[in-house]
Formats: C-alpha cells, sequence, structure tokens
C-alpha cells in the first residue's frame, strides 16, 4: 500500500490498473456481443452465422475515457503539477518502449504476444487513439504516435504550487 502512496509512480499505476480494468471489460462485452449476435440466429439468404464487433470499439473507448478522468479525478488531483509531470513522463517512456518493441518485432516478421498482453497497461488511453484515427480516417505510427503524451493530460488536475 505504501508503494501506491509515492507520488512519483502514482500516474503510471492509475493509468496500468485502469487499464486494466478496461481490457476485462473489452473481454465481457465482447463476449456479451457475441453471444447476443449467436441468439439471434443464422442469416436466412445463407445460413451462416455473421459476427461483427459493430460499435463496440466505440462502446469501449467511451468508457475508457470516462475511467481514464474518474480515476485522474480520484487518485491524482492532490498532486502538484511537478509531481504529475514526472509521473507521467514515467508512463509515456513505457507506452513509448511497447511502441517501438511492436514496431522492432512486427519487423522481424512475428508479432510478439508479451507485447499485446503489456499493452493492457495502455488501455485507458485508447480513447485517444480511437478519436486520432477517426479524425484522419488511417491507423499508423504517426497517426497513433501523439497518443502517447495522453498522461500529460493530467496535468489539468494538478494543484498550481510545487512541493519544495
Amino acid at each position: 500500500m505504501e508503494l501506491v502512496r509515492k507520488p512519483i509512480l502514482r500516474v503510471p499505476l492509475v493509468l496500468a490498473l485502469t487499464g486494466l480494468v478496461c481490457r476485462c471489460l473489452t473481454y465481457l462485452i465482447g463476449f456479451v456481443w457475441g453471444r447476443i449476435q449467436i441468439a439471434q440466429g443464422p442469416n436466412p439468404a445463407t445460413g451462416a452465422y455473421e459476427l461483427s464487433t459493430g460499435y463496440m470499439s466505440e462502446i469501449m473507448a467511451v468508457i475508457a475515457f470516462l475511467l481514464f478522468w474518474t480515476a485522474g479525478w480520484k487518485f491524482v488531483r492532490d498532486l502538484s503539477r511537478r509531481q504529475i509531470f514526472l509521473s507521467a513522463t514515467i508512463m509515456v517512456v513505457w507506452m513509448g518502449g511497447l511502441l517501438a518493441w511492436e514496431q522492432l518485432s512486427q519487423a522481424t516478421g512475428a508479432y510478439s504476444m508479451w507485447v499485446y498482453r503489456l499493452y493492457a497497461t495502455t488501455e485507458a488511453m485508447r480513447w485517444a487513439t480511437q478519436i486520432l484515427t477517426r479524425v484522419f480516417d488511417e491507423v499508423s505510427v504517426p497517426v497513433v504516435l501523439p497518443y502517447i503524451f495522453t498522461p500529460y493530460l493530467y496535468l489539468l488536475f494538478g494543484r498550481r504550487k510545487t512541493d519544495s
């Protein structure tokens, strides 16, 4: 419990735990969404079941947005802006490292499942990626790269005075 109280680790821990909650909700909502589509029965014209993600990515982006801001309001607002900046920088470096690892593993021809598993710690920021891909209508590293700086949005919650 003492680890959570350290200001330098607050943003990474809050975002990682919120991301894990988002990942679990994604699995749960995906399972329910699939069960609903299976319950509707096969397509009468083809006789095959048609499963789609539908609006699931948008629903999860809204949930992630709400969880991101709620977690920030609840756990980060008592920190100074300097503390939030330093703490958020740890998460930005972590996200940059994951993105670099993902790009390197794709360049070698095999996507690392560890990257996928560790990306669960960044799921709370998926709403930023969703907005960027909708605005620019493509998924590429230059479009998605600004989402790495999403933890700095917690600076809005910080206290103006600094700790000496």
